[in-house]
């Protein structure tokens, strides 16, 4: 008990003092005039992306509605991994089964997480056996950016008919032979990340290492984990600006994943995920680039059930009661030709992805053990023609599932700076998502056509404005065609005393068509994003809060809080290239209850802190 009233005491200290480090510097300059060497947001307009067309162009010549999160951003969340970072992206839900490390799945503009395709660098991590994109196996640390493409990008990566997630890892340091970043934090219920990152170059040789481990004792009952993770990257500069490099990505953990007390029910997952890139990008003239990579992925995993009042076992721990596993593992390619002319941005190319799925299919009913192989290939061409303010964006793409009938996706964008501060955005699109690769699912796609309009705009004095509109409809085999319809708003303010405003809100409605009845299940109505931040250089700090009205059937009990979370951090001594800084976080101020399944509940109020060293 005394300890427990020194911890929190001590918590309450360290918060005061973190909270006065924020507030002081506003305090004392709020009598100075605006930084003026602040960054413009509407340069935002002129930063590339390739998630969309798979080659990077600036976001004026994008027509999808498309986010983007940066190093800086995500450092000042002091996340953990991937599904810290997409909590904050207006039009994203994300549904969460425990604390750091433990499963999340995203949810884009009505599309259920079975239709949002995971990339890292690239390569495709959702899995088929389940078409379930976990973005908790990704540690934050190794993020350069994320690229979030709302809406279907079918003509561009094939079945990804709800969007895109597309996650840039960091580069090789190219002015230094060695650099790194060493961080430590721990938090409640023995909550702990630690990691070491290495990175450097010589003459031509360029890598960026890093290694970490995320344990805890289970901030929700029963969800306990002890995760490793292990990144690499190797780069060999070639000649005339060429580039070879390779790849590696491991993720080693234990967790608990199910808290089902009206089922006296719970579940322990051991997973081993691992991929290796290899690629080379080559410009062959002055206009005219060739890329090339191969990819393997493996996943395995292995789950137990148990009784939460006495341990007993339901399933996974004798002969007779084996583990359930599965198995996924994939061999794939890209070879593309991106054409660069002084108007035009053309991108043509093809995908091939060999695919092996084995289970046993274990449940507390059944043993049904089955094994699934399929090759599937695509054929891409993506455009961009610019005509003075306008650029125009055709694209089509031609797939062959090999479990499906072929599928043939097209799109047809556009964009115009209509003003120095406008720009409007138009896109039509249609596209597929294929379904789970096991026996017992109807192996026909679902398939989407979508509409969206939009406009960014800067003309009041430090404030950059973003709405959009979309309609997306969407049937198949398995599902009666529904119709998703609503809009997205965001706004952010300029820094000024080094301090930045940002909200997003998100309405989606979605029906079916037959009879105007309202689809529940993953299918959230209402999203809202909060942020308050500052950061000087030296102090930086984060208020941030989230709200998503699930709409989930009733028998679901979810609940729709609103979670406040505060993230806090100093730069103690700073030198050259050598740097200490101290970080903490309250996740949860007000102990929301916030979930979508009460099978999942959400994490509670919990505060952790750490520090990281820069050399």
């Amino acid at each position: 008990m005394v300890f427990r009233k020194l911890q929190h005491s001590l918590r309450v200290v360290l918060s005061a003092i973190f909270l006065i480090a924020w507030l002081a510097p506003a305090l004392l300059q709020a009598a100075e005039t605006p930084d003026e060497d602040t960054l413009d947001l509407f340069t935002a307009w002129r930063e590339e992306t390739a998630s969309a067309t798979r080659s990077p162009k600036p976001l004026s010549q994008t027509a999808e509605n498309v986010s983007v999160v940066t190093a800086r951003e995500i450092k000042a969340l002091n996340a953990h991994t991937l599904a810290d970072v997409l909590d904050l992206v207006p039009g994203l839900q994300l549904s969460h089964n425990g604390g750091p490390g433990i499963v999340a799945y995203p949810m884009i503009q009505g599309a259920s997480f079975e239709h949002v395709l995971l990339l890292l660098d690239g390569i495709p991590l959702t899995n088929v056996g389940s078409n379930f994109s976990d973005v908790s196996t990704i540690p934050a640390r190794i993020i350069e950016r994320v690229e979030i493409v709302k809406g279907p990008a079918s003509t561009a990566w094939g079945s990804a008919l709800g969007g895109v997630i597309n996650v840039i890892t960091k580069s090789p340091e190219r002015e230094r032979a060695v650099s790194g970043t060493a961080t430590a934090s721990i938090g409640d219920r023995s909550t702990s990340d630690s990691s070491l990152e290495l990175s450097g170059s010589s003459n031509r040789l360029g890598y960026y290492l890093s290694a970490g481990f995320l344990g805890s004792d289970g901030l929700v009952p029963f969800t306990s984990i002890n995760s490793s993770t292990y990144h690499g990257r190797l780069t060999w500069d070639l000649p005339n600006q060429g580039q070879l490099y390779t790849q590696f990505n491991g993720t080693f953990s234990r967790q608990g994943d199910l808290y089902v007390p009206s089922y006296d029910l719970t579940q322990q997952d051991d997973k081993r995920l691992l991929n290796v890139l290899v690629g080379l990008r080559q410009p062959l003239t002055e206009r005219l680039e060739l890329a090339i990579s191969g990819y393997h992925t493996f996943l395995r995993q292995e789950s137990a059930y148990y009784n939460i009042s006495d341990g007993v076992v339901w399933w996974g721990q004798s002969p007779d009661l084996p583990k359930a596993f599965a198995t996924e593992s994939s061999l794939g390619g890209t070879a593309s030709l991106t054409w660069r002319g002084e108007q035009q941005l053309l991108v043509l190319g093809a995908d091939y992805r060999h695919l092996e799925i084995t289970s046993n299919s274990v449940d507390t009913y059944t043993y049904s053990p089955y094994s699934r192989q399929a090759n599937r290939w695509g054929l891409f061409l993506n455009d961009t023609i610019t005509l003075g303010s306008v650029s125009i964006t055709p694209g089509v793409r031609l797939d062959h599932p090999q479990t499906a009938p072929h599928q043939f996706s097209a799109s047809l964008g556009a964009t115009w700076q209509v003003t120095d501060n406008t720009l409007l955005r138009a896109y039509l699109a249609r596209g597929y998502g294929m379904p789970v690769l096991t026996p017992q699912y109807d192996p026909r796609p679902t398939k989407i056509l979508s509409a969206q309009i939009g406009a960014e705009n800067t003309s009041i004095p430090y404030l950059w404005l973003k709405a959009s509109l979309f309609r997306n409809m969407t049937w198949g085999a398995d599902t009666e065609q529904q119709l998703a319809q609503g809009t997205e708003l965001e706004v952010k303010t300029k820094p000024v005393f080094h301090t930045a405003l940002g909200a997003g809100w998100t309405y989606a409605d979605t029906h079916r068509t037959s009879d105007g009845a309202t689809v529940h299940g993953d299918k959230p109505t209402q999203t809202l994003k909060l942020s308050l931040s500052y950061d000087d250089s030296i102090f930086r700090g984060m208020l941030t809060g989230r709200h998503i009205f699930w709409n989930n059937a009733p028998d679901d009990h979810g609940k729709n809080g609103l979670i406040w979370d505060l993230h806090l951090g100093a730069t103690l001594f700073q030198h050259e290239n050598t740097a200490l800084e101290l970080f903490f976080s309250g996740r949860n101020l007000f102990n929301s209850r916030y979930y979508s399944r009460d099978v999942f509940p959400n994490v509670g109020r919990w505060f952790e802190g750490g520090l990281r060293v820069k050399f």
